[in-house]
């Protein structure tokens, strides 16, 4: 569904089988109506109007997830999500990645892309510190 103007994502909650979705490029600010998409293991969200992640809290089974180009600011949610692999956040409002750290599945051959979100790379911030723990679990991290 990549590129077709959608808005109103709310037809796809009862498509519960899913296992991949991609929403690219549309103008979806609201993502509600996929909590209940609980057998997704891969989900694209990039180039929409999204500012809150936290519907993705239920969806424990993703592994790769696309949120680049988006308003987000607040990623607590993706803790909880330790079965990803995969995770583009690049292009966003991010300016805290410690709850990456606090996600225990992220760990070696991952890939975490965080390029152009107001982190802090200078040395010694806080920012910088989390990526290197990452990184030291075997993320590949993108900065």
């Amino acid at each position: 569904l990549r590129f077709n103007q959608i808005s109103n994502i709310s037809p796809l909650a009862s498509l519960t089988n899913l296992t991949e979705l991609d929403l690219v490029g549309n103008q979806i600010s609201d993502i509600s109506f996929l909590a209940s998409l609980t057998n997704l293991t891969l989900l694209r969200l990039g180039a929409n109007q999204i500012s809150d992640v936290s519907p993705l809290a239920s969806l424990s089974n993703l592994s790769s997830l696309n949120l680049e180009v988006n308003q987000i600011s607040n990623i607590s949610t993706l803790a909880s999500l330790t079965n990803l692999t995969f995770l583009d956040l690049t292009g966003n409002q991010i300016s805290d990645i410690s709850p990456l750290v606090e996600n225990s599945g992220l760990g070696q051959g991952d890939l975490v892309r965080l390029t152009n979100n107001a982190l802090d790379l200078s040395e010694g911030s806080e920012d910088l510190e989390n990526i290197r723990k990452l990184e030291e679990r075997g993320v590949e991290v993108i900065r």
